[in-house]
């Protein structure tokens, strides 16, 4: 698709002509996203315009010989996007990378956007840190944030624009020689998923994990509409949802060597906790350290406490870990049943790691005695909440 630029080197007709094939191509796209309103999982939302087309994409991008701006209204302040130089983009982006565009607005500087991106380490541990949710009642959102705005590895979760070349099976993966973006595991023009992420992030027939069918929101804390920060921060923060099925099975897309550790059936190599299992099925009550239904069930006592801070050596315990809430003969319909505690609950990926990442190494949830030191109380409390030793 040609860049329209109407100069006088061109004439009315050719102009026309351009202007009505760039219709039909855009047309379409704009229908199918327009189509797609009614699930709730859209958080680009081109119908009510809380993300319109031409946050991302430019029609005109020099025309007159400059660098094309925009200014950007939310409810709560206006700010200039400016494309980056150099373009035009393909798909005539804004800016040059997928990553690039995406952290334009979620690495913190536009606060209705929910920040993905690390703030920078903690003075004490120099363990990478996010604020956007301090004072919420969580330290990060459901998939947590990543150590940097791409192109550094780090051992904290999944990095953005480094190239993974597989070297054995320290990541659970076949895959070879991916470069993370954005964009492998969210569409941002929208699906029925959870967060907008892809059915098949690797390819094939994929996982669905939908909004009001497998992942739950709390409908009281819904995302602004105009977005706005505090909004966002409801909406996007760990507590506010509730997981039934299928979160898991999606992990293992890409960590396909992981597969035969999800749901009923027995690894034949053992490498990892199995998940989507019942806490009190047979799988887990044979083991040589059985769950313990009523401390989990209880909340309280080993493993249990308030704090993930490193910092804390002294106070043991950290918030009760996430869980899928499912049950083959009543199912679960709203995010009350899906956060309901019982001895039928099933420990996820999620459970112990952030889809992003976060403080800790892997992606864990609590500091897992990992080059930290002194070494935190909190070690093996996501360990104990399941596993009681008292």
């Amino acid at each position: 698709m040609g860049i329209l630029r109407k100069t006088r080197s061109v004439n009315r007709a050719e102009w026309r002509l351009s202007a009505l094939l760039l219709f039909l191509a855009v047309t379409p796209m704009l229908l199918v996203l327009s189509s797609t309103r009614a699930n709730p999982a859209r958080y680009h939302d081109l119908e009510r315009s809380t993300q319109p087309c031409s946050d991302c994409h430019t029609l005109h991008y020099s025309e007159g010989g400059v660098v094309p701006t925009k200014t950007v209204f939310s409810k709560t302040e206006s700010f200039v996007q400016t494309a980056e130089p150099s373009g035009p983009y393909a798909m005539l982006l804004m800016r040059a990378t997928t990553n690039g565009l995406c952290l334009f607005c979620h690495d913190g500087s536009v606060v209705e956007a929910p920040d993905v991106v690390a703030d920078g380490l903690e003075e004490t541990t120099q363990l990478p840190i996010l604020n956007y949710y301090s004072g919420s009642g969580d330290e990060h959102s459901a998939a947590g944030y990543f150590a940097n705005s791409g192109g550094a590895a780090s051992i904290y979760g999944h990095d953005l624009g480094v190239t993974f070349s597989n070297s054995g099976t320290d990541k659970f993966t076949t895959l070879n020689n991916v470069t993370l973006t954005c964009a492998s595991c969210h569409d941002p023009h929208g699906t029925p998923n959870y967060r907008n992420i892809l059915t098949a992030p690797a390819g094939g027939d994929g996982v669905s994990v939908e909004m009001a069918r497998d992942v739950y929101r709390d409908p009281n804390n819904p995302p602004g509409d105009p977005p706005s920060q505090s909004a966002s921060i409801a909406a996007y923060k760990e507590s506010n949802l509730g997981y039934k099925t299928n979160t898991s099975k999606w992990c293992t897309e890409c960590h396909d060597q992981l597969k035969d550790h999800v749901g009923g059936s027995t690894p034949t190599t053992r490498k990892h906790h199995r998940a989507d299992v019942a806490l009190n099925d047979s799988a887990f009550s044979s083991s040589s350290k059985p769950p313990d239904y009523g401390h989990w069930n209880g909340g309280t006592g080993k493993g249990f406490g308030s704090s993930t801070s490193s910092t804390d050596t002294a106070n043991e315990g950290v918030p009760r870990l996430r869980f899928q809430a499912y049950s083959s003969s009543s199912g679960v319909g709203d995010v009350g049943a899906a956060q309901t505690v019982n001895e039928g609950n099933e420990v996820m990926c999620m459970s112990c790691h952030l889809a992003h990442g976060g403080k800790y190494k892997g992606g864990l949830v609590w500091p897992y005695a990992d080059d930290l030191n002194p070494v935190p109380a909190d070690q093996s409390s996501g360990c104990y909440q399941c596993h009681n030793e008292n």
